[in-house]
């Protein structure tokens, strides 16, 4: 299966941009009310088949890669995309 390794960069950004980056991609969980309520909200990789390789590397689907890196576009990450040959098993949420 042809998929894409994004390897990203968040060294340049404000703390608080990289918090923004990592909630859009992951999602985060919310409380309120001194932790009486949790919310889970979703991130754009809760939805889309992926692999977290170390910190600064996701791999996708080649049809899906335009949805997080337009994230890392919107807060001016660095990023680079390369093209690889995976097994469709490796994906989470597939």
């Amino acid at each position: 299966m042809k998929a894409k390794l994004i390897a990203y960069d968040l060294s340049g950004l404000s703390q608080d941009y990289k918090v923004r980056v990592n909630r859009k991609l992951f999602g985060y969980t919310e409380y309120s009310t001194y932790g009486k309520y949790q919310y889970e909200r979703e991130g754009v990789l809760d939805k889309v088949p992926h692999l977290k390789i170390l910190r600064g590397g996701i791999i996708v689907k080649k049809e899906h890669h335009k949805q997080v890196t337009s994230i890392l576009d919107k807060y001016n990450a660095d990023y680079q995309i390369f093209d690889i040959i995976i097994e469709k098993s490796v994906l989470k949420n597939t």
